[in-house]
């Protein structure tokens, strides 16, 4: 047969082929846009729940801030960060809108076809981000909003390690002859274009909670080293010629794991449970004075030493006129707490007899200076305590605590409330709740939880092991995010409280 003549049934098979060959190409590029539609979605919904875990944390310092004027500074530095991060993403989300209103898309509808000619349509990319082969000026304006936010970003972090992963992140520095909206958008199809603008919105919801947290962090930190670390002198200031009498030194509210001593008058007393005592002079009747200094161990490994000075007045076997005053300090706190016992002290100068007290509400018992207090309601107590001196008289002192509620516990896994595991480790992992540096003996025992990934729905766990989320876990892969949130536990120590307001716990998967 003469070359280039083929009957018409090889012509025929050979024109099946060629259309053969195109539809299975159709075919190939309708899975990638499918799958681009479907990363875009899973992008969307980490961004939502990111931004709802964030809420909690701006919830919290709203909170402190009504109670302690301090958290107000932290309060204004969250508005702006919820601001610069609401702002770009208001930007980005304003690209999006824009490429879906040209490309005529919207999501199918279940039991419908996606409409793959709005998802692959790259004409509306080209016109909305670039002029001719330069950007355009709507282009600029998404580009300018990006780098302010990034710039913004390393105004907050001082760490080189945060300023790295923002430059990584945000970064919209041209490369050689390429500017950033063309390596990112020029000539792609709409739903890839949209995509890359929701891994951006995500990226700022996590950049912002990133930045909250440390915030509420940093001033939780700054408070236990400014409040903590006060020097305290407890013993009476009026005694009688040789009565043995002690004097306890502490740090205030007070740390019972610091390791220090106390210098008075050129001897050295260790500290013992976060506080020294020793002997006081009443040797002699005058007015004494007891003063030293008061050294404690850094976690850096620095010594830092504070000076405390206590005036005193031994007195004979009778005093002339009855002393007034007294003292009522909480064992642990500076205020009471709702559902625990709270332990109190109190005491009355110069009281030659047993202390008593009472309280305006709640139930207290206990005697001779040592109670304990439960709270029965209400938002403030008085107490009022009162003893015999020895001269007959009645010495009486009152005074006032705020009643509060046990601050909320936080959902932690191996001790953290954000950590990065493999994803081979998840099913081993148990879900934890505590209240970090409470004072109180209260624990808690995890009963149930919710599990969410990205992309999958949303499932009910009971019991604290990750394992019982069953099937979910299978599907995880490397650089998703794993949110355990809806924590439920039973508190020991408050009467087995159900309680439910614990904080989630965010597991990126690597």
């Amino acid at each position: 047969m003469a070359k280039g003549k083929l009957p018409p049934r090889q012509k025929m098979i050979n024109l099946m082929y060629l259309i053969f060959i195109a539809m299975m190409a159709m075919q190939i590029d309708r899975e990638v846009l499918r799958s681009f539609e479907g990363i875009n979605t899973s992008l969307v919904d980490a961004a939502d729940l990111t931004r709802d875990n964030n809420n909690t944390f701006y919830d919290q310092i709203d909170n402190k801030a009504q109670e302690d004027a301090e958290y107000r500074a932290i309060q204004e530095q969250a508005n702006r960060v919820k601001a610069e991060s609401d702002a770009v993403y208001a930007e980005l989300q304003k690209s999006k809108d824009e490429l879906i209103a040209a490309a005529e898309y919207t999501p199918p509808a279940e039991g419908q076809e996606t409409k793959y000619v709005a998802l692959q349509n790259s004409d509306v990319v080209t016109n909305l981000f670039f002029t001719a082969d330069n950007d355009s000026p709507r282009g600029q304006e998404l580009q300018a909003a990006v780098k302010r936010y990034a710039d913004f970003l390393n105004t907050q972090y001082t760490q080189e390690v945060d300023r790295t992963r923002v430059q990584k992140l945000f970064s919209t520095e041209q490369e050689g002859t390429r500017s950033w909206l063309n390596r990112v958008f020029y000539n792609q199809p709409m739903v890839a274009a949209m995509t890359n603008l929701s891994k951006i919105q995500s990226d700022v919801r996590t950049e912002e909670g990133n930045l909250v947290r440390s915030l509420l962090a940093e001033k939780l930190q700054d408070e236990i080293e400014l409040k903590a670390f006060q020097p305290i002198v407890d013993f009476p200031t009026i005694v009688k010629v040789g009565d043995k009498v002690q004097a306890n030194v502490a740090f205030g509210a007070y740390d019972n794991s610091l390791q220090g001593s106390v210098n008075v008058g050129g001897s050295s007393v260790p500290l013992t449970g976060g506080k020294a005592t020793f002997a006081v002079n009443t040797s002699s009747p005058g007015t004494k004075t007891i003063s030293g200094t008061m050294s404690y161990r850094k976690p850096d490994g620095t010594t830092e030493s504070m000076p405390f000075s206590r005036t005193y007045t031994v007195v004979s076997e009778t005093l002339e006129k009855a002393p007034v005053g007294g003292s009522i300090s909480a064992d642990n706190m500076n205020v009471v707490y709702r559902g625990v016992a709270n332990p109190l002290t109190a005491t009355i100068n110069g009281a030659d007899g047993p202390v008593s007290m009472t309280a305006s509400t709640g139930n207290l018992s206990g005697s001779n200076g040592k109670y304990t207090f439960t709270v029965a309601g209400g938002n403030s107590v008085t107490f009022t305590a009162s003893a015999k001196t020895s001269t007959g008289g009645t010495v009486t002192e009152r005074k006032e605590f705020r009643i509060k509620p046990v601050p909320p516990p936080q959902g932690q896994i191996r001790g953290r409330n954000a950590l990065t595991v493999p994803a081979s480790s998840l099913s081993a992992l148990a879900v934890e709740a505590a209240i970090p540096d409470f004072e109180f003996p209260v624990s808690f025992t995890v009963t149930s939880f919710k599990v969410k990934v990205s992309g999958q729905r949303t499932v009910n766990v009971n019991g604290n092991r990750l394992s019982a989320a069953g099937r979910v876990l299978d599907q995880v892969k490397a650089g998703d995010a794993v949110n355990v949130f809806d924590i439920e536990v039973t508190a020991s120590g408050m009467g087995g409280a159900q309680i439910r307001n614990v904080t989630p716990v965010t597991i990126e998967v690597q």
